[in-house]
């Protein structure tokens, strides 16, 4: 039986083209953003910073549809980006009101 136009019938003994596993920078990305929400990371992003460098890089690997995680890596990228902008909006907050540390908590008067 000849197949349609346009389709080509594989051999039963060819192998199909399997589409790799997904990405590990993508995978990366999610985990770092998530670890970033710990309340230890909250005043010092660096697991946010990675998720969000991990999440480019895994978007880069995931463009060609070659291997999964493109979803991962997007997830990690808008988590990682929200936990910077929200530990630098802290931190400026810190800057230009009067705050003092006191112990664990940060105790501040604004003008």
């Amino acid at each position: 039986m000849p197949s349609p136009p346009g389709y080509r019938l594989y051999p039963a003994d060819a192998p199909m083209p399997m589409k790799q596993g997904n990405s590990g920078m993508a995978v990366a990305s999610l985990v770092c953003s998530l670890v970033g929400l710990v309340p230890c990371f909250w005043f010092l992003q660096v697991m946010g910073l990675l998720g969000t460098i991990f999440g480019f890089i895994g978007l880069k690997q995931t463009k060609n549809n070659e291997r999964g995680g493109r979803s991962l890596a997007i997830a990690g990228i808008i988590i990682g980006i929200v936990l910077v902008v929200a530990c630098i909006a802290f931190w400026i907050y810190v800057a230009n009101a009067n705050c003092v540390r006191n112990g664990n908590s940060f105790n501040c008067t604004t003008n």
